[in-house]
């Protein structure tokens, strides 16, 4: 009897702390560009991406939401001697007031990442952008945001 009573005990606290751990695991990553699981830039379509490197004046800022779900971004325009008009997807909008980076038309950057054409329109998504001596990092060689929290690998 003695026995018995401990294994009930037992199974009822483990249950009880199982059942008070779900809504922490539930929480989720926090905040973020994309919707989880979070995985680096792939191309949509492979051997089309290429690499990205070109100085201009920003023509426009925009804020955008690239899919349902996803925090705002911010985007630029770019006007190129090279290419003309570029759409440059930077990142969430709250990752870049936290480094105090403002960007405004007129502005001369250089913007470097990884571009597609589609629809005859090129876009880049930005992993590095500069202005004047300021070098703001967006993402890492493989495509992975910084804002994205650190994980071992």
């Amino acid at each position: 009897m003695q026995r018995r009573q401990y294994i009930i005990i037992g199974l009822t606290a483990a249950l009880f702390a199982l059942i008070l751990a779900l809504p922490a695991a539930a929480q989720g990553r926090g905040q973020g560009f994309r919707t989880c699981p979070y995985t680096a830039y792939v191309c949509p379509v492979k051997a089309v991406c290429k690499p990205f490197d070109e100085s201009g004046k920003v023509a426009r800022v925009l804020t955008e939401t690239l899919e349902e779900g996803m925090y705002p971004g911010m985007a630029v325009v770019m006007d190129t001697k090279t290419r003309g008009q570029v759409h440059v997807h930077l990142a969430p909008i709250w990752y870049l007031e936290r480094q105090e980076f403002e960007l405004k038309p007129g502005d001369e950057v250089r913007v470097k990442g990884m571009c597609e054409t589609t629809a005859g329109k090129l876009t880049v998504v930005a992993y590095e952008l500069t202005r004047g001596d300021y070098v703001l990092h967006l993402r890492d060689a493989q495509g992975r945001p910084n804002w994205e929290a650190w994980r071992k690998r």
